[in-house]
C-alpha cells in the first residue's frame, strides 16, 4: 500500500512538473501583436493631437501664455484658479489626461461598452478635463459614432473656456460635431460660485460663436429632464459617457459610482438626488464614468503623470499578447496522462 502511495504522489509531481514546464513554455513563445482595432486607436489619438497643437496656437495667438502646470507645453492645461473655477483639481491628473492616448483609451472604453459604428452616445463634459472631453469625440470621429454633448464651462481660463475650444475647432472645420447645448456647470450648474462679472463675459463671448444654445436652469430635476429629452430628440443614445464631477452627471451627494464602464443595470433603483450616470445605467445602458483618473490609469496601463508623453501607437493600449495553444494542450494531456497511467496501476494493484 505505501509503494503504490509513494508511486501516487510521484506521479502527482511529475504531473505539475509537466504542467509547469508547458506553463513557462507557453509563457515564453507568446507574441506581441497590435490589436484589431489598432489603426482606429491611432486615428483617434493622432486627431486629439491635431486638436490640441490647434488650441495650444489658440491660445497663443490670443496671448495667453501656458501655465507653469502644463510642463508638457500641451496647451491644455489652465491655471489652478481663475474667477470661472469650481473646484480645484489634481494638477497631476489634468497632465495625465493631456495625451493624445486618452483618445485610444476612450476607443477602448467605448468598444468594451459595445459601442460600435453608427451608434449615438450621450456625453456630459465639465470643464474640468478638456483634453478627456476631447478624447470622448476624438474616439467618436474614429470610431464613426455619433457623441451628442453638452460641454460645461467651469473650471478653465476665463479667456479660453472647453466651449470656446470647440466651437473655435468646429468654427475652423477641424471638429465634425458641435456641442448639442452649452451651460455654465459648478454650483448649481449655473455658476454659483463664480465671480458674476467674468462669467458673464465668458457666456457672451461664447453665445456670439452662434454654435449652440447656452442653458442655466437652476432646479435640478427641470435640469436632469431637459438633458434627457435633448438626448432623446437628438439620439436615441445607447451609451452614456460623463466625463468630470457635473452635478447633473454624478449627482447631488458624494460622487459613488465606481470609475470606468460600467455595465447596464448594475445601478438597480435610481434617487431623487442622483445624476445621468445613475439614471442611464439603471434604465439599461452601459456608462463611462471618467473622474478618477489615477485608478483609470493603472487599469489601462498608462502612466500616471508621466515624465515624458510618448508619441501615439507605442503604449499598451494598442498591443495584446498573443500564446500558442499547443504548449498548453501538451501539458495539459501530458498531466492527464500521468495521472491515469498512475491510477490504473493502482487500480490493478488492488485487483490483485
Amino acid at each position: 500500500m505505501k509503494s503504490l502511495q509513494k508511486r501516487r504522489s510521484t506521479a502527482l509531481i511529475l504531473a505539475v512538473v509537466w504542467l509547469a514546464v508547458c506553463l513557462v513554455l507557453t509563457l515564453a513563445m507568446g507574441q506581441t501583436k497590435a490589436t484589431e482595432d489598432y489603426e482606429i486607436k491611432l486615428l483617434a489619438a493622432q486627431k486629439l493631437q491635431d486638436w490640441m497643437d490647434d488650441i495650444r496656437d489658440y491660445k497663443l495667438e490670443a496671448g495667453l501664455s501656458l501655465t507653469p502646470y502644463d510642463t508638457h507645453k500641451t496647451g491644455m492645461i489652465g491655471d489652478e484658479y481663475t474667477p470661472i473655477t469650481t473646484s480645484l483639481g489634481s494638477e497631476e491628473a489634468k497632465r495625465t489626461t493631456a495625451n493624445p492616448d486618452m483618445a485610444a483609451l476612450l476607443v477602448q472604453m467605448l468598444t468594451e461598452a459595445g459601442v460600435k459604428s453608427g451608434d449615438s452616445i450621450g456625453a456630459g463634459f465639465s470643464g474640468s478635463f478638456p483634453t478627456l472631453n476631447l478624447a470622448v469625440l476624438a474616439a467618436g470621429e474614429a470610431m464613426n459614432v455619433k457623441v451628442i454633448y453638452i460641454a460645461s464651462m467651469g473650471a478653465s481660463q476665463p479667456q479660453f473656456t472647453f466651449p470656446d475650444m470647440v466651437c473655435r475647432l468646429y468654427l475652423d472645420g477641424r471638429l465634425q460635431t458641435p456641442p448639442a447645448l452649452i451651460t455654465p456647470g459648478g454650483d448649481y450648474d449655473c455658476g454659483g460660485e463664480m465671480f458674476e462679472e467674468e462669467k458673464e463675459e465668458a457666456l457672451a463671448r461664447i453665445a456670439s460663436y452662434g454654435v449652440a444654445d447656452i442653458m442655466q436652469e437652476r432646479d435640478f430635476a427641470a435640469n436632469l429632464k431637459a438633458r434627457e429629452d435633448l438626448y432623446e430628440t437628438l439620439g436615441p443614445i445607447s451609451c452614456f459617457v460623463g466625463v468630470g464631477g457635473n452635478i447633473t452627471t454624478i449627482g447631488l451627494e458624494e460622487d459613488k459610482m465606481k470609475a470606468g464602464v460600467m455595465v447596464p443595470y448594475t445601478v438597480t433603483s435610481v434617487r431623487s438626488d442622483d445624476g445621468l450616470l445613475q439614471y442611464y445605467n439603471a434604465h439599461g445602458l452601459p456608462v463611462l464614468h471618467l473622474l478618477n483618473i489615477k485608478q483609470l490609469a493603472a487599469q489601462y496601463g498608462l502612466p500616471f503623470d508621466p515624465e515624458t508623453i510618448v508619441p501615439p501607437g507605442q503604449s499598451a493600449l494598442y498591443y495584446h499578447t498573443v500564446y500558442p495553444h499547443l504548449p498548453a494542450l501538451v501539458g495539459v494531456l501530458g498531466a492527464v496522462c500521468i495521472l491515469v497511467f498512475a491510477f490504473k496501476r493502482r487500480s490493478m494493484s488492488d485487483d490483485r
